[in-house]
């Protein structure tokens, strides 16, 4: 492989894509964090979703905007993120959160003690909100009974911290879990979802939106999308293949460009960007998805009346163009100055 494709495969697979919905997210995280330090009360948030709607993607990305530093009299971590660990009880996940924080012994101790510093090191280092991922995991696989004794414990050191949480988790399981807990549903007055993206024939809006997204994930992957057949045929293919879902739509053409670059291009010029071939969609879908999904063909070989059967005008794909977002006012705590294109390059 020459260092042409090596680098054009490295940029499509760090490719990060802040499309509105993404931003929209972003927006209500910080109305939390800002909220809570204004009105010295926890504004804490859930976000759940599918597997592969990009929660995780979005909050890390939020994380970046607010890294750790090290000053004179301590280390800051304005945004602390920690993994709920699995299994998990109580012990194990103010062990978790210490280690996560930097603590040396973060396993050993009482309870109470472990509590204590962590309590301590959450105030001392600044943490301004705290992002809880895989939150889903307070549910007992065997038992399939949410961990009272953890979301007591949660509430508690939320109360006593005085910090909000954002917990992040599987579509259905996070909003059991609150409600499971009268007094810590009762802190999480933000609920959102992250969906996947919607294709309704009947609905224009839904068509442009995913359309809007499929163009932006074009750019990440620096490499055309097939045009031997209608855009709009294209897009709703697409939406069929991978139900919506960001992580299906990002794996199927990340592999449909590392497939394309291992085909020969001898019939474009050295300095062109190869294409992706509709037969190299059909090919991705089979390899990446296929028993993921378990659809019942592959959208990309069967007649367009049989993969979808309902069809929607043409003026429907086209996406108005993109309007930007007003600024936010300064805060105390502000994120590290970052351009924030619809897609972005790590560098």
């Amino acid at each position: 492989m020459n260092d042409d494709i090596q680098a054009r495969l490295t940029q499509v697979s760090a490719a990060l894509i802040r499309y509105p919905r993404f931003k929209a997210l972003h927006t209500d995280i910080r109305e939390c964090q800002e909220l809570s330090r204004l009105t010295h009360e926890p504004q804490c948030m859930s976000l759940e979703g599918v597997t592969g709607a990009g929660k995780s993607t979005l909050v890390r990305d939020y994380v970046a905007l607010f890294p750790r530093r090290d000053e004179p009299d301590g280390t800051r971590i304005p945004i602390f993120y920690a993994e709920t660990p699995s299994p998990v009880t109580v012990k194990g996940m103010a062990a978790s959160m210490l280690a996560h924080l930097g603590d040396p012994a973060a396993n050993h101790g009482a309870l109470w003690a472990m509590n204590y510093r962590l309590i301590r090191l959450m105030l001392d280092c600044q943490v301004e909100l705290v992002i809880l991922d895989d939150f889903h995991h307070l549910i007992d696989k065997e038992t399939n009974r949410v961990l009272e004794q953890v979301s007591d414990w949660l509430k508690v050191l939320i109360k006593e911290t005085g910090i909000p949480f954002l917990v992040v988790g599987i579509d259905g399981k996070v909003e059991r879990i609150l409600e499971a807990n009268a007094q810590l549903s009762r802190l999480f007055a933000v609920r959102q979802t992250l969906a996947p993206f919607r294709c309704d024939p009947t609905d224009a809006a839904s068509v442009q939106e995913f359309a809007r997204f499929v163009q932006y994930a074009e750019q990440a992957i620096a490499m055309p999308l097939p045009t031997t057949l209608p855009r709009l045929e294209l897009i709703q293919r697409l939406h069929e293949a991978t139900q919506g879902v960001v992580g299906n739509l990002m794996n199927l053409l990340r592999y449909a460009a590392w497939l394309t670059q291992q085909q020969p291009q001898a019939a474009q010029p050295v300095s062109a960007t190869p294409t992706i071939a509709l037969a190299t969609l059909a090919a991705a879908y089979d390899k990446r998805l296929a028993k993921h999904l378990k659809r019942p063909a592959n959208p990309f070989l069967v007649p367009l009346a049989a993969a979808l059967p309902d069809v929607i005008t043409t003026s429907a794909a086209a996406p108005p163009p993109a309007k930007r977002r007003a600024r936010r006012s300064p805060s105390q705590s502000q994120p590290t100055p970052v351009t924030q294109p619809e897609v972005a390059h790590a560098d």
